[in-house]
């Protein structure tokens, strides 16, 4: 294949994955919007344009910056304890069996416990600051950690052994091995991860109503029936995730660009 046919097949996956997102978005706004008219009651379901305003009108008030960051914030701090925590311990699993089948009962009892009731609980126990932050991990943590565990257990067992053969340092096997291995599943699941955070950390502040958060502007919206700033404070939360599982995506595009040189 010629230097110009990949170019113009790296054009062509470019613009298909610009648009069709936009089509897509465009049909749901259309159908927003016709739906909105047919209703005729804004103060129930108002209009694209409507919301829209005030998405953008949010964006010059510096209480929505401090809101908007505070929530980030504690999303990356969830994600990232999350991240970290997991791949230790799926470590520790993949290379010990009896730590991993030990292990199992606690993911899975973390993994199908409903989200709402684990805020409830955690709330019990901590404050509205720190309880954001332990629901975020609590909710995170088994999803990464059975997703790194899955990825470290398919390492090819070929190379492994003949590793082992060689006495390859242990640091060289993490580096040269199960990093390049892992590293797609690494970046894939923490891609649709963070922004599952956001949306757990924005529930949690709503149901606690902790102070300077998304989640707390959604809840006065919703209080004193904004209809219209609700739909925006949502659309930003939504925004966010987007931005935050983007930023994952473009990393992976970095790493995976770096190791082709």
């Amino acid at each position: 294949m010629t230097k110009f046919a990949i170019k113009s097949e790296k054009a062509k996956r470019l613009a298909a994955n610009i648009f069709f997102p936009l089509l897509a978005l465009s049909l749901a706004l259309a159908i927003w919007a016709i739906w909105a008219a047919a209703k005729n009651m804004p103060n129930i379901l108002p209009p694209p344009a409507v919301v829209l305003k005030e998405f953008f009108t949010l964006g010059g008030s510096g209480a929505f910056w401090r809101a908007a960051a505070a929530t980030v914030i504690r999303t990356l701090l969830c994600f990232l304890l999350s991240f970290f925590v997991a791949l230790a311990l799926a470590s520790i699993a993949g290379a010990c069996k009896p730590f991993a089948r030990a292990f199992a009962p606690i993911v899975s009892i973390l993994r199908s416990a409903p989200t709402v009731a684990v805020i409830l609980i955690v709330y019990v126990f901590m404050n509205k600051q720190d309880m954001t932050l332990a629901v975020g991990f609590l909710i995170a943590f088994p999803i990464l950690y059975s997703s790194f565990l899955s990825a470290i257990d398919g390492v090819n067992g070929d190379v492994l052994e003949m590793a082992k053969i060689y006495k390859v340092r242990t640091v060289d096997k993490i580096f040269s091995i199960y990093l390049p291995s892992v590293a797609g599943t690494l970046f894939d699941t923490s891609a649709a991860t963070v922004s599952l955070t956001l949306k757990v950390v924005v529930s949690a502040e709503i149901i606690v109503n902790l102070p300077v958060s998304i989640g707390h502007n959604v809840q006065i919206a919703n209080s004193a029936f904004e209809i219209s700033g609700l739909f925006a404070w949502t659309i930003v939360a939504v925004a966010f995730s987007f931005a935050l599982e983007g930023a994952v995506l473009l990393a992976k595009k970095l790493w995976e660009a770096k190791r082709c040189k």
